[in-house]
């Protein structure tokens, strides 16, 4: 196996999104529920009333359940780029948005920054500092840049095989509060 501290971010990505691919059907569905379990018992999780989480795209961990915990939700619509959170209720329609994602529809309400008190993001890959690794879109990155945002408490979930030791970071990357795996919850120091 390639030295992935020597990988651009790029070709990381590729081979880590090739690694999570060969994740069985039944280790995904294992290891979401085992992520959605340490989430519900964090102390950040539990203090929210309203989450923005996301929507799994592939093979991304599934944390669809938690949505029906007695919290308001909230999920990513990209528009023009950028990323605004939407209301969300379960089993409401979604459409896929300008990043190919599944998301509340256009018209559906909007939630401020200032409402949301947790923010959770999936990711190809998360360093022990918190640094992640996404799809490279900078979808995330614009969001968590603005002000408004950037105090939220963020909670990045991944497998426990998508955690490296470190990542190549850009200094506008910033760090997220807390990473959550199948193994188990950390808040970043």
């Amino acid at each position: 196996m390639t030295p992935r501290l020597h990988l651009d971010k790029a070709s990381l990505r590729r081979q880590l999104l090739a690694e999570r691919r060969s994740l069985s059907v039944v280790e995904r569905q294992q290891y979401s529920q085992a992520i959605a379990v340490h989430l519900q018992a964090s102390s950040l999780f539990q203090r929210a009333t309203t989450v923005l989480s996301y929507w799994p795209l592939g093979a991304e961990p599934d944390l669809r359940s938690l949505l029906l915990q007695p919290k308001q939700w909230a999920l990513p619509r990209c528009q023009n780029q950028r990323l605004y959170a939407h209301c969300y209720q379960f089993e409401q329609p979604l459409a896929k948005d300008c990043a190919g994602v599944l998301a509340p529809l256009a018209d559906s309400l909007t939630v401020s920054p200032a409402e949301i008190d947790l923010l959770i993001v999936p990711a190809v890959a998360v360093d022990k500092e918190g640094y992640r690794l996404g799809y490279g879109g900078g979808y995330y990155d614009r969001l968590r840049a603005d002000p408004a945002w950037r105090s939220i408490p963020a909670i990045v979930v991944a497998y426990a095989a998508q955690i490296m030791s470190e990542l190549p970071h850009d200094p506008w990357d910033i760090p997220f509060s807390a990473v959550c795996t199948e193994n188990g919850y950390w808040l970043i120091d």
